[in-house]
Formats: structure tokens, C-alpha cells, sequence
């Protein structure tokens, strides 16, 4: 067991060597709502052994790679492979990882997103409606004219930049909102809800390019909680966690206001990410059970506007991609999708294949633009052995 650092603190969490034990001991760092299973109704995953010791694929300037050498560069904490529903892989930095939950960053974009699909098949929100419908408070806001299909594919155009590395400025403001980073004594007040309020517009108009802004994200987890008049970790225990049979209950990072981080701070054992993928690539489905509509899920793996896309500087990541509904289209020959987190984050769904990845990481560095292709090439080259 790792013990936790003598030196960790609010400032200093996201940054290696602190992040090895931060990551998946989150709410001993930041406050959280949890997200409760039913253990006793947990999905048990059926076992197959497929080895992939000998898998290689192209790793950083036409090297040869193998998966050692992938957790060595990107700092994996775990990689989980199924196939068929059926756990083929599995593999972890240490035993820890295994049973505590794992923050994910802006894979709690994706899976927030799927909540999104739920409350529309009840006729509880309507993607196509303006968000002051639901928020009238952000009237004097860059959200004041967009819709909600706007805020779900990220065409929403904000005065904000997404800097990761910032050390002040307004990316360093919107941390403090969150309750991720400490602030002065005059933000203690301020919360995540009173930072989205104050959002001015960018340059461009709304729904014509793609822009990854996070604040989106948590502006959707603040729409869900209004339209369902329940608190947004509710809602994942009640939609997701205890239908999709997971095994142990998950988290969310609260502000100092009880807001969820819905942008990015979902937490879960890596064996029930691995479960919400296979319900992902089984059309919203466990069973005979119908969980999340598999039209939406369809949306997400075929829709958005490719247009919107090409037109950002995100699409070098696929060029052949698009992103619908807080999820990526790779554009690849299988049609895979997938949501992304920093620091090396992925559930990747193969639905050719038939198979779903998870890879949670500690990658110091949060955007790494060598390694994000090499762990898409090690992907393919595992779905590849099928």
C-alpha cells in the first residue's frame, strides 16, 4: 500500500510524484458526494484469458512498443480489456488501484452526458430548447443564447481558455470554483455556479466550431440537478450505478457550495468503468434491462456535426472524427468511440471488435501530444487480436 504523501495539500495533488497516491484517494484530498452501488446485485464479469505479453504497436518517433513499455511512459495505474462482455485483461500498477475509486477528469464529461440521454427520454429536457429555459439566472452570461445540444457538443463559444499548466488567470479561477485548488480568503464564497454565471462570450458565434471548454460540462451537470430536481450523484446511483450492476459505489467532487464537478470529477474502481464501457457497446443495455436509450447512444457514436469539428484545432486528434454529445468518434475503420480524461484517462469502445478498454494513469504531464496517439495505436492493436 502506498502511504499518502507527507507533502500533499489542494495545491499540489494534480502534480507527480503526489498524484501516484492523490488519484485514487480523492476524497481524502477534496470533498465528495458519493455515488452508492448495490453490491449485493454487482454484475460479476466472466473471465476468459486472452495474453497480450507479446502485443506491440507503434510507440513514440516509429519505435516498436510493447504494453511494459506504455504504463512505464504514460504512468498507468490500470488497463482493463473485455471482450464479448467477458474480462480478458487485466492489469494493475498495484493492488490499491484495484479497489479504490480512480478519479477519470473529463471522462465524467461522457458519462454525465448519459444522464443527459435518460432525463430526455423522459421528457424532462429537450436538447433543443435555449438554456435559459432551464437556467434563467445566466441571462447576463455567454450561455445566454445557446442551446443545450450546444453546451452537450461543445459549439458553445466562451471567454475562457483551457490551460492546464496556468499558474493564475481565469483557468486558475475556475479551479478555486471548484474546490480543486486553494483560493484567497475573499473566494472562499464563490462557488462553481457563481463562476459559470460570470462567463462572457467568446469570439466566435455559438454551434459553428467545436471548442473544448470544461466549464460546459459542469454547466450540464447544473441543468440535470434543475430538470430533475435531484442532486446529480443521485442520479448516477439511481440511472447508472445500481441498474448497470456495479460493484462498489463511486464519487463526485463537490465546491464549497455542494455543486458537482460533473466536468471532471467522477471517481470509480476501474472494474466498474470497465462495466459502464460494456453497457456503452451494448446499446444501454444489462440484460434484459434497458438503461440508457440506445437511440442516444447511437447519437453519440454517429451524430454532430463533423463541419464543427474540422474546424477546431481538436480534430487533429481524428481527423476522420467528430464529437457528439461529450463524446469522441474516432473516425477509425471500426467506427470506435470514446471518452478522454487528462492525464492519460480513456474508456475506448470497439463495437466491430466487440471490445472495451479502460486505462486510468498518473501521467504527469495532463496532455501529452506524442503519447495520445500511441495509446490509441496500442488500442487498435488490441482490438486487432480478436
Amino acid at each position: 500500500m502506498i502511504q499518502r504523501p507527507d507533502l500533499l495539500n489542494l495545491s499540489n495533488w494534480r502534480q507527480s510524484p503526489y498524484s501516484q497516491w492523490s488519484f485514487h484517494h480523492v476524497r481524502e484530498v477534496i470533498p465528495t458526494e458519493a455515488i452508492t452501488a448495490e453490491p449485493t446485485a454487482a454484475f460479476e464479469w466472466p473471465i476468459a484469458d486472452h495474453r497480450l505479453d507479446q502485443l506491440t504497436f507503434e510507440g513514440v518517433n516509429g519505435e516498436t512498443w510493447s504494453l511494459d513499455q506504455l504504463h512505464q511512459s504514460t504512468h498507468t495505474d490500470a488497463l482493463l480489456v473485455a471482450h464479448q462482455g467477458k474480462l480478458v485483461h487485466e492489469w494493475y500498477a498495484h493492488h490499491d488501484i484495484l479497489q479504490k475509486p480512480h478519479i477519470v477528469f473529463s471522462v465524467s464529461k461522457s458519462i454525465t452526458a448519459t444522464l443527459a440521454g435518460i432525463l430526455i427520454e423522459q421528457g424532462l429536457l429537450d436538447p433543443g430548447k435555449p438554456v435559459l429555459d432551464y437556467l434563467p439566472e445566466l441571462d447576463q452570461s455567454a450561455y445566454a443564447d445557446c442551446s443545450v445540444q450546444q453546451v452537450l457538443d461543445m459549439t458553445v463559444s466562451l471567454d475562457f481558455d483551457e490551460l492546464y499548466t496556468a499558474t493564475d488567470g481565469k483557468f486558475v479561477e475556475y479551479r478555486v470554483a471548484t474546490g480543486w485548488h486553494p483560493g484567497a480568503v475573499d473566494q472562499i464564497d464563490l462557488g462553481l455556479h457563481d463562476f459559470l454565471v460570470a462567463l462572457g462570450r467568446g469570439r466566435n458565434p455559438h454551434g459553428e466550431v467545436f471548442e473544448y471548454k470544461s466549464p460546459n460540462s459542469d454547466l450540464l451537470g447544473w441543468i440535470l440537478e434543475t430538470v430533475a430536481g435531484e442532486r446529480l450523484a443521485s442520479m448516477f446511483s439511481r440511472y447508472l450505478w445500481q441498474p448497470m450492476g456495479a460493484e462498489a459505489d463511486a464519487c463526485i467532487t463537490v465546491d464549497r457550495k455542494g455543486a458537482p464537478r460533473s466536468a471532471g470529477g467522477f471517481c470509480a474502481v476501474p472494474r466498474d468503468l470497465l462495466r459502464f464501457g460494456e453497457l456503452m457497446r451494448n446499446q444501454g443495455r444489462v440484460g434484459e434491462r434497458q438503461v440508457i436509450p440506445a437511440a442516444w447512444i447511437d447519437d453519440c457514436r454517429e451524430g454532430g456535426d463533423p463541419k464543427a469539428w474540422q474546424q477546431s484545432i481538436s480534430s487533429e486528434k481524428f481527423p476522420e472524427g467528430s464529437y457528439r454529445n461529450k463524446w469522441y468518434q474516432t473516425g477509425n475503420a471500426h467506427r470506435a468511440f470514446c471518452a478522454i480524461g487528462i492525464h492519460s484517462q480513456w474508456i475506448f469502445i470497439d463495437p466491430v471488435a466487440e471490445v472495451v478498454i479502460v486505462k486510468l494513469s498518473c501521467q504527469p504531464d495532463p496532455l501529452n501530444m506524442q503519447l495520445g496517439p500511441v495509446n490509441l495505436r496500442a488500442f487498435e492493436a488490441i482490438c486487432e487480436t480478436f
